[in-house]
């Protein structure tokens, strides 16, 4: 497939192949996340969701930042103008946008490079994996606004521990690609040249895997907060799932000719 690129204005969607890269586009402003690109974005998932042929997706930065977070002429503080109803309609609307992403069946990537400050650290946290450049500084900045970080509190501690999760929230505090990556904050750190190039060579793989990656993402974010023992009639379901798969027949087929097997994936 030749590689299409779609503008939305404050978002570039690049197709190659069964992916996309989702680049956020406000170089000028670091990718601060305003009206405008939350907008660019919910265009962007409402075609993404509804491309059955779409198999993984990377987000990024433009420029040298993946994004320094809320633009706080734009997009902060105007809050203090809003009623209790706006306000909560207002958030419910980021949320749906940011679960809808959270819950794809298909694998989401973050590659990280620069600033991925407050809202755009947050944007990483949804993602399944994170790739960071060298040069990525990354934190959960809502501290300094007198904020809190809404996905923070529930994701953050969930990857890297509650301790770190809190001293991270209640600091503000930037932490550099090595930290991040000792931290399992992110899962890889590679030259900044490197950055994009690694995640796409990670999507192409993904975007070729069985149906049963899309399954096994549902479980484990569902499984979570719950025991082995709790999992395990859902996880059975799961493997009853995955098994009528056309993938599974096709992995079965193609491992008893001795050849490489051909996925449909979800």
């Amino acid at each position: 497939m030749e590689e299409q690129v779609t503008d939305y204005g404050s978002c570039l969607v690049t197709r190659k192949e069964n992916y996309a890269i989702v680049t956020f586009n406000n170089p000028e402003k670091l990718n601060a996340f305003g009206p405008e690109l939350f907008e660019s974005l919910q265009k962007v998932y409402r075609n993404i969701k509804n491309d059955s042929h779409l198999r993984a997706v990377i987000f990024t930065g433009k420029g040298d930042h993946f994004s320094a977070g809320g633009d706080v002429e734009q997009d902060i503080n105007p809050l203090r103008g809003k009623s209790m109803a706006d306000f909560k309609k207002y958030f419910l609307e980021l949320s749906e946008l940011y679960m809808g992403v959270y819950n794809m069946d298909i694998p989401t990537i973050a590659a990280i490079n620069g600033y991925a400050l407050g809202a755009g650290m947050e944007l990483t946290l949804i993602c399944d994996i994170r790739i960071a450049s060298e040069t990525m500084q990354i934190g959960e900045f809502f501290v300094k606004m007198g904020l809190v970080p809404e996905i923070g509190m529930c994701l953050l501690p969930k990857i890297v521990g509650t301790g770190m999760a809190k001293l991270m929230c209640y600091t503000g505090n930037l932490i550099d690609a090595r930290e991040a990556l000792r931290i399992g904050l992110v899962e890889q750190v590679v030259p900044a040249a490197e950055l994009l190039p690694t995640a796409e060579k990670l999507a192409s793989k993904l975007s070729r895997g069985p149906a049963s990656v899309g399954i096994m993402k549902r479980a484990i974010q569902e499984f979570g907060d719950l025991s082995l023992e709790e999992t395990l009639n859902p996880a059975i379901a799961y493997q009853y799932q995955a098994i009528h798969t056309e993938d599974h027949a096709e992995a079965v087929t193609s491992f008893l000719e001795k050849r490489k097997p051909k996925f449909k994936g979800l």
